[in-house]
């Protein structure tokens, strides 16, 4: 019956339609049931939820109270909490005790907001100081916790209270489980799984396990000894991650010593600065004073006594006149800007509660994880399966939770240097100090999470590979555990894994050539606009019948017989080598090919060995993308000297046949002139050129130029004038002769001959400025 009245009452209530309590709503009120708080709750829930306006009204109630109201309450503590000496130094108490410190070296619970408090005859003065003054003890009780918060965690002082007592029970622990008796059952059951594998006929399998035994038996010895020492000691997991940490946090900070205290200290200095000390000195004098050395002492001076008006005095005898008016006259924008300190102070202990616990949580997971280890190695070890892959997995994650360590405290580290370099370049913009730390404080707590996640599945995946690797002699696939991808943890599909299934198995029927038949031969009948893509393909199937559309496939087949030619004709001349596959991939690329068509024209031309296949092309395909590189002259030289670079990677058949083919392609392509010979010139012009050759110097290549562009008419130690004709002529001869020389120290595969012979060849074009590139740096020696 009552059940029955409540909802009645209940229905005129939410209706607006209830008059006088009559007998059956005085039960209801009396009723203990009705007052319990997670009745009340819920029914309040129910209420706000009922209409959007009193859902957004509510929601304004949280922030204004979460963002104001807590923030200016625990101020109102802190000012209460607040110690008066007798030369009017005050200190907040409330935060005192966490001892946080600025850069300069000065107490934050020291500062104060110098402000002219007012009097009788100025009550507005005294209304707005005493609103400030709330608001300034709640921004610095919020900001000196949050710094404080990541001063204490990084310093792992906590590790200290909690490692001596975790030590003594986990040896505890071990004692009572690792006994004989449970180290011989458990060798004998996995001695079962070694036997039972060997009958079936699985030698890996029991190898493996056999493997698996010994080695756990070895490190469990060790281990159970003493197990938290792995991870609490002076030199265990944590301890060494916090090194790590603090190692690579200090050299980012620009700290060659990685002292704890140092970084830590660092690190304080670096957010008491920029959260507290810049925004503090904008907020109370609209700009950060500390701009001015002289200001900057003043104002630590001031703040170190904790004296107000030493504060005011110390920025007039600095001569920033600007700040001593602003702060001897509040407005009311001050209050704006000391609420809006007040989120940005409340995002920054939220970073430090967020950061810090996940270095807290990384730990308590690797001491969790490494107590679970004891059982391992005191039986599950042993045995085969689910077991094994337990101690594995603990084993994973206790390093893997170092590893958070190490990259959370590397972040920090990385966070507070960047905030740093911003806030140097800020300064100066007043107001902006206060957005650019809370937005960047934001952005903190945005990447934190997200790298955070990123660690998350590390754990599960190693395990998964090494437990596969247990239970199988392979790893495990990428995805991991079992049940399949599209299983859930139970090994039934979710919602929307049955819905992928569905969508694949309509696919599977659109694709299907008897659907295709049963629609009318159209083709994936379920797929949008099916119809029309049918006419479409029957319109052009139409016109390829008709005989003048035939032409360009009768082109490509003729094209595709005359590329395969090029590479039959290398093979007939060089046959199946090396030597043939590299010159018949040149000959297929000139032909017009590219180099995805070499592999099947090598292989119709008889190139059946697939290696001197994959060979060939792949060192072809490095001198073409290293020859541009090497040398911005003359393609030819290029080439060359990318060839004798791939010889670099090993002097392996197909990379010396390549470093042949392009020796011939530069003698014949750029330098070929087969009637042009020593004799050609009379004795004093030999020698000059036997002198060239032999020490190859600027001076010469420059005059021989001039000649040849007619601004000069002689040649250094060449008696007589020059035409320019003749040389033209040596200028050519050079490069022949050279090309020549070259070609046969290629042919002898003398490759330090030829990479001498190639630099007297690159040195002219160096010389004249048609390369930028130096020679003896891009050509490689031997």
């Amino acid at each position: 019956m009552f059940g029955r009245s409540d909802s009645l009452v209940g229905k005129r209530i939410r209706d607006g339609r209830a008059g006088r309590p009559n007998a059956l709503s005085d039960l209801e009120f009396w009723d203990t049931a009705r007052w319990r708080p997670r009745v009340v709750l819920r029914r309040c829930g129910h209420w706000i939820g009922a209409t959007r306006l009193r859902r957004t009204a509510v929601r304004l109630l949280f922030a204004v109270f979460i963002l104001f109201v807590i923030p200016m309450t625990i101020g109102a503590v802190a000012t209460a909490q607040t110690g008066t000496d007798t030369t009017g130094a005050s200190t907040i108490d409330a935060i005192g005790w966490m001892e946080v410190r600025d850069s300069s070296g000065v107490p934050l619970a020291n500062y104060v907001f110098t402000t002219n408090h007012g009097n009788v005859l100025h009550p507005g003065n005294a209304a707005l100081s005493t609103i400030l003054d709330l608001e300034f003890a709640g921004f610095m009780a919020t900001e000196v916790t949050g710094i404080w918060v990541i001063r204490y965690v990084v310093s792992f002082r906590w590790l200290d209270l909690i490692a001596q007592p975790l030590t003594r029970v986990a040896d505890t622990l071990s004692g009572q489980i690792a006994t004989p008796i449970v180290l011989t059952l458990a060798v004998s059951i996995g001695a079962f799984f070694v036997a039972w594998f060997v009958i079936r006929g699985h030698f890996s399998k029991a190898t493996l396990q056999v493997v698996t035994m010994l080695a756990v038996g070895l490190f469990g010895v060790t281990y159970l000894a003493h197990p938290m020492a792995d991870v609490l000691s002076s030199d265990g997991l944590l301890a060494q991650g916090r090194d790590v940490g603090v190692a690579v946090a200090a050299g980012l900070n620009g700290q060659a010593n990685p002292n704890t205290d140092a970084v830590v200290t660092s690190i304080e200095g670096t957010l008491a600065d920029n959260f507290v000390r810049y925004p503090l000195q904008v907020w109370n004098f609209g700009h950060v004073v500390d701009e001015s050395p002289a200001c900057r002492a003043a104002w630590s001076a001031g703040v170190a006594a904790g004296s107000d008006d030493k504060v005011a005095s110390g920025m007039k005898r600095c001569g920033d006149i600007a700040a001593y008016t602003k702060a001897d006259n509040p407005n009311a924008g001050q209050i704006c800007t000391g609420l809006l300190l007040l989120i940005f102070a409340a995002v920054l202990l939220m970073f430090g509660v967020y950061l810090s616990g996940k270095i807290v949580v990384a730990a308590a997971e690797a001491i969790y994880h490494a107590f679970m280890a004891i059982f391992g190695f005191a039986a599950g070890g042993f045995v085969y399966g689910p077991s094994q892959t337990f101690l594995v997995r603990n084993l994973v994650d206790a390093f893997v939770s170092a590893g958070k360590m190490i990259a959370f405290t590397v972040y920090l580290g990385i966070y507070a240097l960047v905030l740093g370099d911003v806030f140097k370049q800020a300064q100066g913009h007043g107001i902006a100090v206060i957005f650019i730390g809370g937005s960047f404080m934001l952005v903190g707590i945005v990447l934190l999470r997200r790298m955070s996640r990123s660690l998350a599945g590390a754990p599960g995946r190693i395990a998964g590979q090494i437990g596969g690797v247990l239970a199988n002699g392979h790893a495990a696939p990428a995805g991991g555990g079992g049940g399949g991808p599209m299983m859930g943890s139970g090994g039934s599909m979710s919602g929307s894994q049955r819905l992928v299934t569905a969508l694949a198995a309509i696919n599977t029927v659109n694709a299907s050539p008897v659907a295709e038949y049963l629609m009318g031969r159209r083709r994936s009948p379920l797929s949008s606009r099916s119809g029309m893509r049918q006419q479409a393909e029957l319109a052009n199937m139409r016109m390829a019948v008709e005989a003048d559309r035939f032409g360009w496939i009768r082109n490509y087949y003729r094209t595709r017989e005359q590329i395969i030619d090029s590479a039959r004709s290398a093979a007939a001349t060089y046959g199946h080598t090396p030597m043939g596959a590299a010159v018949a991939i040149d000959r297929v690329v000139d032909r017009g090919a590219s180099l995805g068509d070499a592999e099947a024209a090598l292989f119709s031309a008889g190139f059946t060995d697939k290696e001197m296949r994959t060979n060939a092309i792949k060192a072809y395909n490095y001198r073409t993308s290293w020859g541009p590189n090497m040398w911005d002259g003359d393609k030819h030289v290029g080439q060359a000297i990318a060839s004798l670079g791939v010889l670099k990677l090993g002097e392996t058949p197909a990379n010396v046949a390549l470093f042949k083919r392009t020796a011939h392609r530069l003698a014949e392509r750029r330098f070929a002139d087969p009637d042009l010979q020593f004799s050609s010139f009379t004795a004093p012009e030999q020698q000059f050129l036997r002198n060239y050759f032999n020490s190859p110097t600027e001076p010469v290549i420059h005059a021989i130029r001039d000649v040849v562009s007619g601004t000069g008419n002689t040649l250094p130690n060449l008696t007589g004038t020059v035409t320019r004709d003749r040389a033209a002529l040596m200028n050519r001869f050079i490069n022949v002769h050279l090309s020549r020389e070259y070609l046969a120290a290629a042919e002898a595969e003398n490759f330090a001959g030829a990479s001498e012979i190639l630099q007297k060849m690159a040195l002219p074009e160096y010389w004249t400025g048609s390369s930028t590139l130096t020679p003896s740096k891009a050509i490689p020696t031997f």
